[in-house]
């Protein structure tokens, strides 16, 4: 059956590339909406990226679920054809290219909105559509340098780090996804047709920094690299135990009495010098490093135990494996079989949004390279075999 999620009839044309733009197109699968991946004849530069299994790399894999998938060349005249006649039938036209790029392709807003008034027209770019970087090419790794990230990030007396995750790009295709729903819900209630709808790594980078851009704007503060610390709450870190690691904080005063208290260290409880948070942020070196032994007496397991139950905030510190084997993610249903076209099945991550009425849904796997091009020509646009027989002489397919 297919998926009846919130935006089932939603058409979206994603042409985008790599992490942040197809990530925002997989969540508008998720919620049910007819998605077509649109790629060049070389396909998605992240279909190559490491892991490789099978002729599947796992980052293209991670974000493309619940697509059809389709080749256009667009720098040829049929290319340039079929791509106008989908955008006359698109809601939502979802791209990643660099400004003067996408106007070379013919992409740009102005284009798309004379061809489809009503069109929801996504742009995502590195660091915006204004400014002397407006077409430099982004990847999330140069937006965490660039916007004081990986400065904050990584031990005090080592260099800078880039976080795990590429959390930057993910996050830029939640910030588009919901643009562009607010997009629909204004067409929807007659306050607009169509609209350019922009978002940048940058922007997101930005607005991730959070407290640490008011920290600054207000106070002057210059957040310094701090590993797995927290530097305005003290203790608030990661720190060795018997058999791993844990991290535990003491968010308050009181819950510092109770940290104290679990590990044993009531000669440190006791101490003026550590009562007051300000105090232990001043003093966080001397402290951390009074609290390290107690820690290594007990396995990793038994001080979560411990602190859970004096109301201590913690969690051991996980690896992948340890994370996908928990029975909490279990519970959440975030590890989902799909078919994977071949006899067997893939283990995608589910869908990060539950709606009790309109439920989300995995959708199919991730489409092959050109997987779906025929099908799509033929019950979108209606061509016949002998005008996609042209497309695929004419390498516009």
């Amino acid at each position: 059956m297919a998926n009846q999620g919130a935006l089932a009839g939603i058409r979206v044309l994603d042409l985008s590339r790599v992490l942040a733009g197809p990530s925002c197109g997989q969540l508008f699968a998720d919620l049910g909406a007819q998605v077509i991946k649109v790629e060049d004849r070389g396909g998605d530069e992240n279909r190559n990226w490491l892991p490789v299994v099978d002729g599947r790399g796992a980052n293209f894999m991670s974000v493309n679920r619940g697509k059809r998938g389709m080749t256009l060349n667009l720098k040829s005249p049929g290319g340039q054809r079929i791509l106008e006649a989908l955008i006359k039938r698109a809601d939502v036209l979802l791209e990643n290219f660099p400004p003067g790029t996408a106007k070379r392709l013919g992409l740009a807003w102005e284009r798309t909105s004379a061809v489809n008034p009503d069109l929801v027209h996504v742009s995502i770019t590195g660091y915006g559509s204004r400014g002397p970087l407006r077409d430099r090419p982004g990847y999330d790794n140069m937006v965490q340098a660039f916007s004081g990230m990986m400065a904050m990030t990584g031990e005090h007396d080592r260099g800078p780090a880039r976080l795990g995750p590429s959390v930057i790009d993910l996050g830029t295709g939640a910030l588009a996804f919901a643009g562009a729903c607010a997009a629909l819900v204004a067409r929807q209630q007659g306050r607009a047709r169509g609209q350019h709808v922009e978002a940048s790594l940058l922007q997101t980078a930005l607005s991730q920094l959070g407290y640490h851009f008011t920290a600054y704007t207000m106070a002057g503060v210059v957040p310094q690299r701090t590993g797995s610390a927290v530097w305005h709450i003290v203790p608030y870190q990661c720190f060795r135990t018997a058999d791993g690691w844990i991290l535990a904080g003491a968010t308050n005063d009181a819950a510092w009495q109770r940290m104290a208290t679990v590990l044993g260290a009531a000669e440190l409880a006791a101490d003026p010098a550590y009562s007051t948070a300000r105090d232990r942020s001043t003093r966080r070196l001397e402290l951390i490093a009074k609290l390290e032994p107690y820690f290594l007496s007990r396995g990793t397991a038994e001080w979560a135990r411990l602190f859970d139950e004096a109301k201590v905030a913690c969690s051991p510190v996980q690896d992948i494996a340890q994370l996908l084997a928990h029975p909490q993610v279990e519970a959440l249903g975030m590890v989902q079989e799909v078919d994977d076209g071949r006899g067997g099945t893939l283990r995608l991550c589910g869908p990060p949004i539950e709606m009790s009425a309109t439920p989300t849904a995995p959708g199919g796997r991730p489409p092959d390279l050109g997987e779906h091009t025929d099908e799509i020509l033929r019950t979108e646009l209606g061509l016949d075999d002998a005008a996609i027989a042209a497309l695929r002489a004419e390498e516009a397919i």
